[in-house]
């Protein structure tokens, strides 16, 4: 008991700190800001599983995760910015659009979400989740996409705390 409550009190103090920054410290928006964060702490305690209080699930370890991803979302931003420019301005490169079938291996929940966000914001790429698949919309059908998915799928898996499961028989890009 006691433990949840520290948890739910430093759920309250992240997204309260969050705010704060957000709101550049304005003191009128401090009532409005200390509700908002005491709501969000209470979601997962509502709708969450009250048997599964793992300290892996826990939201604070996850956040401190998430620079994992910096290195490698810079670098693939910077690479798909540098091809769609470069497109943009030598239009005798090819563009052959279309959409690629990633076999997600992250379990359901957020981790998959973070994911096809993370793809969406990269440059030249669309996604969204269709059942245990991620679908990417890509500029040109010819370059591969399946090792820098599958690296990012391992990084989103690192942050949550989560094992990816086994890979199946023929799973991959389907074209």
């Amino acid at each position: 008991m006691i433990r949840q409550l520290l948890v739910l009190l430093g759920r309250v103090t992240l997204f309260a700190v969050i705010w704060w920054m957000l709101t550049e410290g304005r003191s009128d928006a401090l009532v409005l800001g200390l509700c908002s964060a005491a709501v969000a702490a209470f979601v997962p305690q509502i709708f969450g599983d009250p048997r599964d209080a793992s300290p892996r699930r826990a939201l604070l370890p996850t956040v401190l995760r998430v620079p994992l991803l910096v290195p490698f979302f810079l670098w693939q931003s910077l690479r798909g910015g540098v091809d769609v420019a470069l497109r943009a301005f030598k239009p005798r490169l090819p563009l052959s659009p279309t959409i690629i079938d990633y076999r997600l291996r992250l379990p359901r929940g957020p981790a998959p979400v973070m994911m096809a966000s993370l793809v969406s914001l990269m440059p030249g790429t669309l996604a969204m989740i269709s059942g245990a698949r991620l679908r990417v919309h890509v500029l040109d059908k010819t370059t591969d996409y399946h090792d820098a998915l599958e690296r990012l799928e391992r990084l989103v898996a690192r942050v949550f705390g989560v094992a990816l499961e086994p890979p199946s028989a023929g799973a991959g890009d389907d074209a």
